[in-house]
């Protein structure tokens, strides 16, 4: 009768054993979760995934770094449910997402940020008119400027993808040339003073972070005006309070995609960067937060201190 029950016992706990072995789905807070973010935008993410996971002890995240058009063909094979890109999805592609995969994808932005045009810093120009920048990605001849060349990280980066509708969708020229990593680009960038090298600003735009800002001394932000038909403002680099009415000509927004359909990880990771904590982690990293909150300061004389 002993032995009965003991192997029933047994059964019952490989059972239960079994049963709680299996995939459990993610809550906002907790939880395992791979979630697809475009490389360009790492040195920020790192940041929020870290801050995240320090308020949150059981939940994991697994960032993983592709570029725009890698990530765009996991969320259409549905291998991840969550993506960071450096644009919204467009028109046709949510309607390709509810044709073909039955998801209505939920979008969500969180910040603004922009490209920047690195140079040689020995390059004879400190400026370029937006149209001549245009008419060199197009292969057209330049008549007041000294470069020849951009240069881009990746022929399938969000980065190729913005350019080429600022175009209006013209092909790249012969004077694009698109290299294997940034590393390639800044030695590209050393040997050839009439290049210009196209980069998310997100990757220096920290004040505070030596390693950043000692490379980005190493070359020179290239100014832009604003297109022919604007409001001329000179030339401009990618200031954070250029960043608030796009007047920088090439300003972005970044996005969070969700294809999941549930209130997972995945979108508390996204509330959380959309969230208080989230949005001063951009503003100190020189972004332009889109939810900023309220900040009380206290004046006395000179002297002032933020009190809220």
């Amino acid at each position: 009768m002993r032995s009965i029950c003991y192997s029933s016992l047994l059964i019952l706990l490989c059972f239960c054993s079994c049963k709680d072995s299996g995939p459990k789905e993610s809550t906002p807070t907790m939880g395992d979760i791979r979630i697809a973010c475009d490389v360009q935008l790492k040195e920020i993410m790192v940041q929020e995934e870290d801050i995240f996971e320090r308020n949150y002890k059981y939940a994991k995240l697994d960032l993983v770094y592709k570029n725009e058009s890698t990530i765009l063909k996991m969320l259409r094979k549905d291998s991840i449910h969550t993506a960071v890109l450096c644009r919204s999805l467009s028109k046709e592609e949510l309607n390709d997402f509810i044709s073909n995969n039955n998801v209505h994808p939920r979008v969500y932005p969180f910040a603004k940020g922009a490209l920047a045009l690195l140079c040689n810093k020995d390059a004879a120009d400190t400026g370029m008119l937006y149209e001549d920048f245009l008419n060199l990605c197009q292969g057209n001849p330049l008549q007041k400027s000294s470069f020849n060349t951009v240069v881009i990280e990746d022929v399938g980066s969000g980065i190729a993808q913005f350019l080429l509708q600022k175009m209006n969708a013209a092909p790249f020229s012969k004077s694009v040339y698109t290299l294997e990593n940034k590393e390639a680009i800044f030695n590209y960038l050393k040997q050839n003073k009439q290049a210009i090298a196209v980069l998310d600003w997100s990757e220096f735009s920290d004040s505070d972070n030596s390693t950043v800002q000692a490379r980005l001394n190493s070359y020179k932000v290239l100014g832009i005006s604003r297109s022919k038909d604007s409001l001329q403002l000179g030339y401009m680099h990618p200031d954070q309070y250029l960043l608030q009415d796009d007047k920088y000509p090439l300003t972005r927004t970044y996005y969070f995609v969700s294809t999941s359909g549930k209130s997972d990880l995945g979108l508390g990771f996204a509330s959380f960067v959309t969230g208080e904590i989230g949005q001063r982690i951009l503003l100190k990293a020189g972004l332009l937060p889109l939810y900023q909150t309220e900040r009380w300061i206290e004046l006395k004389g000179s002297s002032f201190k933020v009190v809220k």
